[in-house]
């Protein structure tokens, strides 16, 4: 990415920090956001020692369980318990109560703002338990097979690389044609709870397809649209997190753990099956960093976070800590430096931390926004209430109609305003001002997405569905859907671009749906409440790793320290 020279710098301290950082991130790099130097164009024949202790591990693994199957087979057929016919029978229903309350600036008295709903909901089953060791094994040998696959897309290159051809009109027809399909075939009901969670893995959904099409035809002009999406993404982390931890108050270890895990298993393993550095899949660095931010908002000094006052000084101290360390310009590289080797990125004509600098940098305020709207979810969701309550008078009812209508002119109008004051800018004028314009069309999608109870009651199944696996998809488009950091397609069908698509595609997201319920299962199994057994786990897990390591060291070198495929 290369920026235009000759922009002037504005005088306020942020903006002279994003000045700083576009001028270092895109001078001497193409127009592509993974852009690195060409060695990943090409494929590699050089097996590295990272690559060959997981082969060792997935050959031991796949041994182990060839021996335990046959045994685990008979065992299982003699432990098949009897059918449960108290277990076929119907649950009834069960009526749950919800009251919302909202705590006055004293946080003395407590203020019912709306009435009690009752919700008709059947009995939650119980959570699944986790599997078996050798379903676990099991497991190991179907992700090791997909890692494989990776292996062979976007390492060794065993497709040949097509070029990405943007066409606007093929573009925007396919968008057109997928959101059609989802939203006449897919809608369904759910629960009236302002962005519920169907409603959030929705949202996820279709802003993923856009961020993955979006490499895929190398839809350049849509670049802008694609920061604000980065943006809702980080923004439902502050969300989403805050409302968790203000909720179940659960700032325990396994938490922690369990929110890593799911985060940074699979890309750790992406990263060493590619050869390939962690910060080049800077969403996973960003979320990771965070949800940190966030638990450690919540966690220190938890007792203030029942009281508003206290919890203002709380929100004043992250502000100015988040404004010293990137508002301020070569503050975020200097604090970050000793974690060169987690944030660091080499394949760039720039300085290691640059990358981070620059990711981070653009969406460090839309963290705080969803932390400052979940604080605020019960204000907003009171407001909503009263203004669909039955009204007792028709004077009260054209009150309601009337501010409702106010709500959503202003949301268009300010939807509006954003958009001709600042979507229209070139990439490089606008990422100066994007991380202070970015919150406003989150707040405006969510005030028009939950003003009316019939938009709350209903989503999309389609994209909630895909809204779920939104981390497998971001890091499978990069290997099996695209190749060589997003530059090129992966032919599988050569000169047939719109068949190459859809093979692609379907492929693609088999995989990343397969490896999302993998993840669960390694979660399952290997993260259980008992921090003890985890502990033994670990240890055992890096005995193996470091025996495996030592027999991949000595394969490479009875071969002459090189392993060529």
């Amino acid at each position: 990415m290369k920026l235009t020279q000759g922009t002037s710098l504005n005088s306020s301290m942020g903006s002279h920090f994003i000045d700083h950082v576009i001028k270092k991130s895109m001078e001497g790099l193409s127009s592509d956001k993974y852009a690195v130097l060409d060695d990943h164009t090409h494929p590699h024949h050089e097996v590295t020692l990272c690559q060959m202790t997981l082969f060792v591990i997935y050959v031991g693994v796949t041994f182990l369980y060839a021996v335990r199957a046959p045994r685990s087979f008979v065992r299982g057929k003699q432990d098949e318990p009897e059918p449960d016919v108290e277990r076929t029978r119907d649950t009834k229903p069960v009526t749950n109560h919800v009251a919302v309350e909202v705590k006055d600036a004293n946080d003395s008295n407590v203020v019912k703002e709306s009435e009690k709903a009752s919700v008709q909901t059947p009995k939650r089953p119980p959570p699944p338990p986790p599997p078996t060791f050798d379903a676990f094994l099991k497991c190991i040998i179907v992700f090791g097979a997909i890692m494989g696959y990776y292996f062979l897309c976007d390492y060794i290159k065993v497709f040949p690389a097509e070029p990405r051809v943007y066409s606007r009109d093929t573009f925007l027809f396919l968008v057109f044609l997928l959101f059609l399909v989802a939203c006449v075939f897919t809608i369904r009901p759910t629960k009236d709870i302002i962005l519920n969670r169907e409603q959030t893995e929705e949202w996820k959904g279709w802003m993923q397809v856009m961020f993955v099409w979006y490499h895929y035809f190398a839809a350049k002009e849509w670049y802008n649209w694609i920061r604000v999406y980065i943006a809702c993404y980080v923004w439902m982390t502050g969300f989403g997190n805050f409302s968790f931890f203000w909720v179940r108050k659960d700032f325990s270890l396994w938490r922690i753990i369990k929110m890593m895990f799911r985060l940074n298993f699979l890309v750790i393993f992406v990263v060493m099956t590619t050869n390939n550095e962690y910060m080049l899949y800077y969403i996973c660095a960003m979320h990771t960093y965070w949800f940190i931010t966030v638990y450690v908002f919540m966690r220190v000094l938890n007792s203030w976070n029942q009281n508003r006052i206290k919890m203002a000084v709380k929100f004043a101290a992250y502000i100015i800590c988040n404004a010293l360390i990137f508002e301020i310009s070569g503050a975020c590289s200097t604090l970050f430096r000793p974690l060169w080797f987690i944030f660091g990125l080499h394949e760039t004509k720039h300085d290691i931390m640059h990358e981070w600098e620059f990711r981070a940098g653009l969406d460090h305020w839309a963290c705080l926004t969803g932390m400052l709207c979940a604080y605020n979810y019960p204000y907003f969701e009171a407001l909503l209430k009263r203004l669909e309550k039955e009204a007792n008078s028709r004077r009260e009812k054209y009150t309601q109609i009337g501010v409702k209508i106010i709500m959503i002119v202003v949301a268009l109008a300010v939807g509006v305003l954003w958009y001709t004051t600042f979507m229209r800018k070139d990439k490089y004028a606008y990422n100066r001002t994007h991380c202070y314009s970015s919150m406003i069309p989150i707040l405006v999608f969510i005030v028009l997405r939950n003003c009316f109870p019939v938009l709350r009651r209903h989503y999309i199944h389609m994209f909630a569905w895909l809204g779920k696996i939104t981390l497998e998809t971001y890091l499978s488009q990069l290997h099996i859907y695209l190749q060589s950091n997003a530059k090129d397609l992966l032919g599988y069908l050569v000169d047939q671009p719109l068949l190459n698509f859809a093979l692609a595609t379907i492929i693609y997201l088999l995989v990343s749906y397969m490896l999302f319920h993998l993840t669960t299962e390694f979660s399952s199994f290997l993260i259980p409440k008992d921090l003890s057994v985890v502990s033994k786990y670990a240890v055992t897990g890096a005995i193996v790793v470091a025996v495996a390591a030592a027999v991949a060291f000595g394969i490479q070198v009875s071969l002459g320290g090189h392993i060529l495929v």
